[in-house]
């Protein structure tokens, strides 16, 4: 298993919470297709952002291709959300 680790932000929702977490946990869960690989999701509401780590099947060598795929998947199933940039 490989850890992907994404951070999430929302201008709807700019103070995030246990619950909002759990939401977007809940939500990807429900619509995802398994055949993405992801095996586990754990999230964590932080000041202004949610940190969201995506555990995938396998090593991760050469994933790039289907983790990407994934993360844009992930993405349409939260339109609310978006990726934030790395500091």
């Amino acid at each position: 298993m490989h850890l992907v680790h994404v951070t999430l932000t929302s201008f709807d929702t700019p103070c995030p919470a246990r619950d909002d977490a759990e939401r977007i946990v809940d939500i990807l869960w429900a619509r995802l297709d398994p055949r993405l690989g992801i095996e586990h999701m754990r999230a964590s509401p932080g000041r202004a952002w949610i940190d969201l780590g995506l555990y995938f099947r396998g090593d991760g060598a050469g994933a790039h291709d289907e983790v990407a795929a994934a993360l844009e998947r992930l993405l349409a199933c939260i339109p609310d959300w978006r990726l934030r940039a790395p500091d």
